[in-house]
């Protein structure tokens, strides 16, 4: 299970047509638009794809449909994991008979789940599908703070071969980067992609990738070259976009500026995931305007 991941992955989004069916034609216009970008990769499925709002055959689909569409050149992982450990093998299995490189799971959220339960989970995904796993820890949403050493412990797992630290905590990525070198550990939050860079991550996943590709790499550039007063530019650069798609909604606000750009038809989210409102889209026209996103 000797799989390169490090890089830069966008986390895609599910299009919606107006009756909240998945949208395969804005879908195929929306990985054409990746294809293109400065991105190594896509990770496919996960909760910016508003996956949890989706059916078991739904999410099979969408994985299904962008492993057809994606370019040769990207490197995929799908995200299969859910509440319901007997679920994400469902989808584990179909990923595995698809051409993913990898595949990730969040932490079983809602209910208490204990550590030794939660390896366990992992375990059984791996061996549904066949593939590496990034381990994804996300305490925010998730529910489950996890502590280095158990995360260090998770990553010795066979099989499990990264980590996607979606968490605010830079000295415990920088902790879990030294303790476990030979494991490529993700940058999860997008606003803290330089410091995280710096804290030891080999590469990022991000909902804003979509909109921001080009600006992401820079980053990842400027931090490899040792330039950090241009990272420090870019980042802030990319933390207005953000900060407006935060307050908007990010993933409405994202599908709304990618419907502005001519990527999607539809910027419609999956109830109850809510609608933009009149003074956010103001403020991401202001934005588009300056061509800021």
């Amino acid at each position: 299970m000797n799989v390169d991941l490090r890089g830069l992955y966008a986390a895609t989004l599910t299009p919606f047509m107006a009756d909240e069916t998945i949208s395969f034609e804005d879908l195929a216009s929306l990985i054409e638009y990746n294809n293109t970008s400065a991105l190594d990769g896509l990770y496919v499925g996960g909760s910016t794809a508003e996956a949890f709002l989706c059916s078991t055959e739904e999410r099979v689909d969408l994985l299904r449909m962008v492993a057809e569409l994606a370019s040769e050149r990207l490197t995929l992982i799908a995200h299969v994991g859910d509440i319901s450990t007997r679920k994400s093998e469902t989808i584990a299995r179909a990923a595995g008979d698809l051409p993913y490189q990898a595949i990730s799971a969040v932490t079983p959220f809602y209910y208490p789940v204990g550590f030794q339960e939660l390896k366990r989970h992992y375990s059984d995904l791996i061996h549904a599908a066949g593939k590496p796993m990034v381990v994804y820890n996300f305490p925010a949403f998730s529910g489950s703070n996890l502590s280095t050493a158990q995360i260090a412990e998770l990553l010795e797992i066979d099989g499990v071969i990264a980590l996607k630290q979606t968490s605010a905590n830079l000295y415990q990525m920088e902790q879990i980067t030294r303790a476990k070198p030979e494991h490529v550990v993700f940058n999860g939050f997008d606003e803290i992609l330089a410091s995280g860079l710096v804290a030891g991550a080999q590469g990022g996943i991000g909902s804003t990738y979509n909109i921001q590709a080009d600006r992401i790499a820079a980053i990842n550039s400027a931090i490899r070259c040792g330039d950090v007063e241009k990272a420090q530019r870019l980042q802030r650069e990319a933390n207005v976009v953000i900060d407006a798609l935060v307050e908007a909604g990010v993933i409405p606000g994202l599908k709304y500026v990618l419907k502005a750009k001519g990527v999607l038809k539809s910027d419609v989210c999956r109830r109850p995931i809510n609608a933009i409102s009149s003074k956010n889209k103001s403020k991401l026209d202001a934005l588009l305007e300056a061509g800021l996103c």
